[in-house]
């Protein structure tokens, strides 16, 4: 899935390493001119990111931004969270296309600032308040320590004038009309606006760095047009603030995209190194570590995921984008996807992180970096727990259902079947009450593995509707049920050796298909790694920096000699 849009980027200047000593100011300036760069290459409209066209969706899945988790940062809050809330508000007011234009070709860095120090996952009950004033402006305000904003970008960095919708309580004659939708200046991109102001959060760690900051408003006056939306009261407050924030659900789908790229190219890295990575054989010949099924075997479990979650990730954008299937499904099954592909990705990466040793912990290899990053999306865009939690109680309890299984037969079906049962099982005991003790205790745990399980079948219904090859898909299979084969012994009648036989039957058949498998990554322009080739990694070691000089250190004292004593004479006598 990735796009030749970027294949070009790698090989330029912004896109080089800098040097070791570079301030946080310099990483933070690279990370901005990265996300330009992108920009400029898919020329994105306010369009493609409203109507979730193909081209918001391909952003997402391109390689590029595995070298660059700042940038991408950058980028999804720019176009989705920011630019797709405005795009909606912009079609209707023709005032605001200006700013339209100027955040989809990034002009301005573009940020979105909803959660709150005191307010992360209950979001509807923040306290930033916005006051209708007499003359028809707003009072933009931080009432609390707890109120203000945290996380997004917000600092004078980047070089570049910084919006920002802003979510505050409407206050109009004292009355709460619930939370909307504000456009705010912060920032000049040298300094910022009166009334503003960020602290810059420490750097997330591994991870090439942006300003995140914690962002408050001291009674900052917004004109009469920085209202997106109406005065009126909603009848129902938690439907308008959920509709205020559609786009964090598009984010949850987005960002879980993101592990096609992200293992795309550490399993392409890890998997070229392991080929030229030459150990002594048992005949003393060298031998390729790639051999050994512990280093391949990681190595086609990550490619299977890559081809399954490329399936996976078309068939739930275009459920996703189906306008007949209610919202709320829609919004279950981007749970799902993103439950599932980011555990898989998680998983692969730290696989591959100990495959290629000592390298996989220094950053100019890019992988502990990815495994980092794909931690941080399972937070972003909604908290994969929380939102497995959600959608399992609303599931369980009969508020809607999840598209129908398309083959029930499959051993992964049954597996997501079977932990229905469970989980309804628990509920019933409790009378039905899913606010029970007893289903806090005993069910919550169980929402995320169930959530997962959902992902998995829809996942393997796309491989094979999606003409997966068999070997990828069998190992995917396999991979799947050794993730609980506990349950598969039980209620399946698969004993644990069997199942560690129908991995090693794909794995069989899928090693001969390496080079086809890698070549469909689209990874090797991306893969910036010294460690993928032997001149690169000869080149890279005498481009160190070298310390040479004349120092002496004597490490063992000397030990001192006994004098010689003169040897005793003795007279004899007669």
């Amino acid at each position: 899935m990735s796009s030749s849009r970027t294949a070009h980027l790698p090989a330029t200047r912004d896109f080089q390493p800098l040097p070791d000593n570079a301030s946080l100011e310099e990483r933070i300036a690279l990370s901005y001119r990265r996300a330009r760069a992108i920009a400029k290459a898919y020329a994105m409209t306010a369009e493609d990111t409203l109507y979730l066209r193909p081209k918001f969706w391909e952003f997402h899945t391109d390689n590029i931004h595995s070298m660059d988790a700042g940038a991408f940062t950058l980028l999804t809050i720019q176009y989705n969270l920011m630019g797709g809330t405005l795009a909606a508000f912009a079609q209707k007011r023709p005032e605001l296309r200006s700013i339209m234009d100027k955040v989809m070709r990034f002009d301005v860095s573009a940020q979105f600032l909803l959660t709150e120090v005191g307010h992360g996952l209950d979001a509807p009950n923040l306290e930033t308040t916005a006051t209708l004033l007499p003359n028809g402006e707003f009072d933009l305000h931080t009432p609390s320590e707890r109120a203000r904003k945290y996380m997004p970008p917000t600092g004078p960095f980047g070089s570049l004038p910084r919006v920002a919708i802003v979510f505050a309580r409407l206050i109009v004659q004292g009355e709460n009309r619930g939370v909307r939708p504000f456009l705010v200046a912060l920032g000049d991109g040298e300094q910022m606006c009166k009334g503003v102001t960020a602290r810059l959060v420490p750097q997330r760690g591994g991870i090439k760095p942006v300003d995140h900051a914690v962002t408050s408003f001291n009674h900052v006056r917004l004109p009469s047009t920085a209202l997106l939306g109406s005065l009126a009261k909603p009848a129902d407050l938690r439907a308008n603030f959920i509709s205020c924030i559609w786009r964090v659900a598009v984010g949850s789908l987005a960002l879980a995209t993101m592990a096609i790229p992200l293992l795309s190219v550490n399993a392409y890295l890890a998997a070229r190194y392991s080929i030229r990575r030459l150990v002594t054989g048992s005949d003393g010949a060298p031998v390729s570590i790639m051999t050994f099924r512990t280093q391949h075997g990681p190595i086609l479990h990550a490619l299977a995921q890559v081809e399954v979650m490329k399936a996976h990730g078309k068939a739930a954008i275009d459920m996703f984008r189906d306008p007949s299937i209610d919202s709320r499904v829609r919004d279950g099954i981007a749970a799902a996807a993103k439950a599932s592909m980011t555990r898989h990705t998680w998983s692969s990466l730290g696989n591959l992180t100990e495959r290629i040793g000592a390298h996989g912990v220094f950053e100019h290899n890019n992988v502990l970096q990815s495994e980092l990053l794909m931690r941080g999306i399972r937070i972003a865009e909604g908290d994969v727990l929380v939102l497995s939690i959600r959608l399992a109680n609303e599931l369980l309890i009969g508020r809607y259902s999840m598209p129908t299984p398309k083959y029930p037969d499959c051993p992964i079906s049954r597996h997501e079947a079977g932990l229905f049962a469970e989980c309804r099982d628990i509920l019933a005991r409790a009378g039905g009450n899913h606010r029970h003790d007893s289903v806090s205790r005993l069910m919550l745990p169980r929402c995320l593995p169930l959530v997962q399980a959902i992902g998995h079948r829809m996942a393997y219904e796309a491989a094979v509707d999606g003409g997966v090859a068999k070997p990828l898909l069998d190992l995917y299979e396999a991979g799947v049920m050794l993730e609980d084969p506990a349950w598969y012994a039980e209620h399946v009648g698969l004993a644990r050796w069997v199942q560690f036989e129908m991995e090693d039957r794909a794995i069989t058949a899928a090693l001969p298909h390496l080079d086809e498998y890698l070549a469909q990554t689209g990874a090797e322009p991306y893969v910036v790694s010294p460690i993928l080739t032997q001149e690169r990694w000869e080149n890279f070691l005498n481009d160190l920096p070298l310390f040479t000089g004349n120092a002496q250190l004597a490490l063992i004292p000397p030990v001192p000699r006994a004098p010689q004593q003169a040897p005793v004479q003795i007279q004899a006598h007669l």
